[in-house]
Order: C-alpha cells, then sequence, then structure tokens
C-alpha cells in the first residue's frame, strides 16, 4: 500500500477503534505449506537477504513489473530488470506473484495509472510479451494494483474492461497460468459486484485482497465483510492476501507502537489463516530507512509509508519479525481446529486460536486477552510443553511431563505455546 491520500485513510479510521478479535464462522481449514510471503523482497539479490527470508520462513516474494520500466520504447521491449529478480528467487526456492500494472510515459500524457479504451491493445501486448518471456519462472500474475482506491484514475467500466480483457490475454498466451484480479483495498462492494456483473471475476483462479486497517480486530472485520461479498456474487476461488501490514511511525492513527508489532502480526496472521486465506504477504519487508536515521523534515505521510517494514535497510530486524518467523514457524501444513481448545468457564474476551499438525507434529496454541489485565486460567495439555516469546523468538519448557498441567496469565499480548501429541488441550477457570 502506499499513503495515497491520507485525507481519505484518516476520514476512514478516525472514528473509535473496534480493536476486539472476531472469531472465523467456518469450520476446520488445513493452512498451505507456502501460506508466508513478503512485499517487495528479493529486490537487492543478495545472499544476506535470502538468508534472512530463509530465517523468516518467506516462501513467496512478491514485486510489481511495472510497464514503464520494460517498454520504455514503443514496441521495443527489456525484461532485463526483472530477469535477474526472478531468476534469482528461483534460484533461492522462493516463488513469484508479479503483478501487472500501470501505465507508459510514451502513452500516458501526463496521466497517472490509467489505460485509456482505445490504448487498452499496448497494454495487452505488454501483458502478452511479460507471460511469454517469464512463462514457467513466474509462479501467479496479479492484474493491477488497487484499483478501487487511488491506483486507477480512469472509470469503473474502463477498469472492468482493461482487468478482464488482460486475464482473456494472460490465459491466452499461457493455458496453464495462473491468475488472480482486484488488489482490492479494504471492501469496496459495489465495485467486485460491478466487476462480476462485467465478467471481470471470469478466467480468475483467485481475487487478491488488501484488508488493511487500524488493527488485527478490524482487519479481520473487514476480511469477513470482502467474503460475504464474495459469496453474494457466487466467487468461491481462493483470497490471496496480497498485502497487509502496519506502519511504526508517521501519522496517528496508523501508526502504531513498536511494542505492539509483535501482538498486530501474530493476530493478523492467525487470524487469517483460520479464515482459509490462501496466502498471507505481509507488507512490507524493508522499512526505507534504518533506525534513528530519517531524515530531518521528512514529512508524517512519508514517514508513515516508509515505516511498514520489518526490518530495516541495513538487516537490523524489528521485533515483529520475529513474530513472524514463530508463525511461519509452526503454523504452515497445520489444521486450524475451532472445536479447540476445550474451554470450561472461559470467558469470551480470551481468545483462542489452536492448530494441529498430526500426532507427531507440533501442534500450536496462540491465545490472548482481548480487554486489559490478566485473567488466571489452567490448561492441560500432552507434553513437553514450550512458550515462545513473540518479540524475540526465544523459547522455554514450560512443562518436561507427558501431560501438563498449567497456570497461565493470560494479557493482551498473545502467548504462543507448542507441543507435541495427539490429545485434546483444555483451557479451564475454576
Amino acid at each position: 500500500m502506499k499513503i495515497k491520500c491520507l485525507s481519505i485513510l484518516l476520514l476512514l479510521f478516525i472514528l473509535a477503534s473496534c480493536s476486539s478479535t472476531p472469531l472465523p464462522k467456518n469450520n476446520a481449514v488445513r493452512v498451505p505449506d507456502d501460506f508466508f510471503g513478503m512485499v517487495h523482497a528479493g529486490n537487492t539479490e543478495t545472499d544476506e537477504e535470502y538468508q534472512l527470508l530463509n530465517e523468516m520462513g518467506v516462501v513467496w516474494v512478491l514485486e510489481t513489473f511495472y510497464w514503464q520500466r520494460v517498454e520504455r520504447t514503443p514496441g521495443e521491449f527489456n525484461f532485463s530488470r526483472y530477469d535477474g529478480y526472478v531468476d534469482t528467487a528461483i534460484m533461492q526456492g522462493k516463488k513469484v506473484l508479479a503483478v501487472l500494472a500501470y501505465d507508459t510515459p510514451w502513452l500516458s500524457n501526463g496521466r497517472a495509472r490509467y489505460v485509456s479504451p482505445e490504448n487498452t491493445h499496448y497494454f495487452l501486448r505488454y501483458v502478452e510479451e511479460m507471460v511469454r518471456h517469464f512463462k514457467g519462472r513466474v509462479d501467479v500474475w496479479s492484474v493491477w494494483n488497487e484499483p478501487n482506491f487511488m491506483f486507477w484514475s480512469g472509470t469503473n467500466n474502463e477498469f472492468y474492461d482493461l482487468s478482464r480483457l488482460a486475464t482473456e490475454r494472460i490465459r491466452e498466451t499461457d493455458p496453464d497460468a495462473y491468475i488472480i484480479g482486484g488488489a482490492f483495498w479494504r471492501t469496496p462492494a459495489n465495485f467486485i459486484r460491478g466487476m462480476h456483473r462485467a465478467g471481470a471475476m471470469e478466467g480468475l483462479d483467485g481475487i487478491a485482497f488488501h484488508p488493511y486497517d487500524l488493527n488485527p480486530g478490524r482487519s479481520m472485520r473487514t476480511y469477513d465483510r470482502f467474503l460475504r461479498v464474495l459469496s453474494e456474487i457466487n466467487f468461491t476461488g481462493p483470497v490471496w492476501i496480497t498485502e497487509i501490514g502496519y506502519p511504526t511511525d508517521g501519522w496517528f492513527p496508523l501508526k502504531i507502537a513498536m511494542d505492539d508489532l509483535p501482538s498486530y502480526v501474530v493476530r493478523t496472521i492467525v487470524g487469517s489463516a483460520a479464515r482459509g486465506a490462501r496466502i498471507l504477504l505481509w507488507y512490507d519487508f524493508f522499512d526505507h530507512f534504518n533506525e534513528g536515521e530519517v531524515p530531518k523534515g521528512t514529512s508524517l505521510t512519508k514517514r508513515t509509508e516508509a515505516s511498514y517494514g520489518l526490518v530495516y535497510p541495513n538487516f537490523q530486524r524489528k521485533n515483529g519479525s520475529f513474530a513472524y518467523e514463530l508463525c511461519a514457524r509452526f503454523i504452515p501444513g497445520s489444521i486450524y481446529t475451532p472445536e479447540l481448545p476445550l474451554r470450561e468457564n472461559i470467558p469470551g474476551n480470551i481468545i483462542s486460536f489452536t492448530f494441529m499438525n498430526g500426532t507427531y507434529g507440533h501442534n500450536s496454541l496462540i491465545l490472548w486477552n482481548d480487554r486489559a489485565g490478566i485473567i488466571n486460567v489452567n490448561l492441560q495439555l500432552p507434553g513437553p510443553v514450550i512458550s515462545h516469546d513473540i518479540s524475540t523468538g526465544d523459547s522455554r519448557i514450560l512443562s518436561s511431563e507427558a501431560f501438563a498441567e498449567l497456570s497461565l496469565e493470560i494479557g493482551t499480548q498473545p502467548l504462543f505455546i507448542t507441543w507435541q501429541g495427539a490429545g485434546t488441550p483444555h483451557l479451564s477457570i475454576r
């Protein structure tokens, strides 16, 4: 996301923030093995960057393949800017999600992020050339980015046609291509319905979504509204969260405290995984400035956009990166099991998510108090039981017994607990 019209964001967000966590209403969900991704990762093409991506459990990298960078002169394509990016990602074992988008100077006539109907054939030529050149190397193609907000300056109907035609051209060029569309910012219900009526949802394998909001509770409510709209139009493809994140600098109320970032990361990830999202790509991998090195006079708008990263440009990690790594270590391949843990006298403000990973795998229980204060609860589950600090990634053994009975203090900071065994976790207050 870019801070493209901050006044609009503030108008949307300035109302009272609802931070309570809505629980998913679906049944058990298996989290894909390749659930975790990162936006704008891999651009340095260095071993240092990829070593960190590997440590954090990142499988997917997303990059926009800007039209203006590959066709600076009409009909002359230069793919070198993205060949190195893609080849390095493949060599490092990453999957690539490429966004096809935007304008090119020789055609735009000064109007940014717009392709007129009479010039659509030029855009389709760019789409065809990109897909043909990167066939077999790019794993997923996404058509455009946030057209319902500030990344499309034409009419809605013009975008519907562009999106539909681009999807058709991708499919003609590579029948086996995996295509996602939309990349919707929040939940533009009327825009989505319009795309559906125009046939622009046909031919898509999935839909991209950016559930940005002030906090994870609000983001999950936005996600649930999005699912309701998709259900209304009978779109059954998977939802790809291709951007989600929170800035640690800049404008209030968008800015969050650094100490809150690990909690926001964990709550967003487990809430999205439990709702059946196909993938989650965190926005962003890098901040724009190192810690304490924001240039004097940088506007609050730029400071906000510059601080969505989990890592500084010098590869120093924010505490939220350890929360991401923890989730990426234990959640992929597991099954969100909504009936667990068994709860006895547990108030509704104690939120719990259980991810089971088989008899011999590591099962995970993530829980927190949605209200201020501490609540003491009893937890029974097979051992050994390990607690993981979401801010540092450090672990400690809570019990080495074959069956553990523990007393836990549950606050607003999520507890991340893992264990092995097929037994049933039981949470109670007596």
